[in-house]
């Protein structure tokens, strides 16, 4: 894989939208990981949440052009993943995470072991 600094890129493209941050940091980890660049936007947008459309809030990952089809790669690597990992412990606030979060994603508490399956 190609090693490319910002300035060497002329077209980037938008790879994935996420629905929060949390996941926008979890993909553009392994994106990088991968040695693609990754250009994160729209990060601040959910203050304006009922003002703007709900396709414009999400994080948005954007990758150069050259790098599209192996970041594509990725990302549906992860979501076949994520669609395969039982959900398998409801957090006090309410949220449903996967067995292999330690903490919810939602408000950040520990995993409670009386409420896990």
């Amino acid at each position: 894989m190609e090693l490319l600094h910002p300035s060497d890129v002329q077209q980037w493209q938008r790879v994935y939208l996420a629905a929060n941050s949390f996941e926008a940091g979890l993909v553009r980890g392994l994106l990088q990981s991968a040695i693609i660049l990754v250009d994160t936007r729209g990060e601040y947008l959910a203050g304006a949440a009922g003002e703007l459309p709900l396709n414009d809030i999400g994080v948005q990952l954007w990758v150069p052009q050259q790098q599209f089809s192996a970041a594509q790669r990725i990302i549906a690597q992860y979501l076949q993943q994520l669609q395969h990992e039982p959900a398998q412990w409801l957090c006090r606030c309410g949220e449903v995470n996967y067995q292999s979060f330690d903490i919810c994603w939602s408000c950040l508490q520990e995993k409670d072991e009386i409420k896990s399956e």
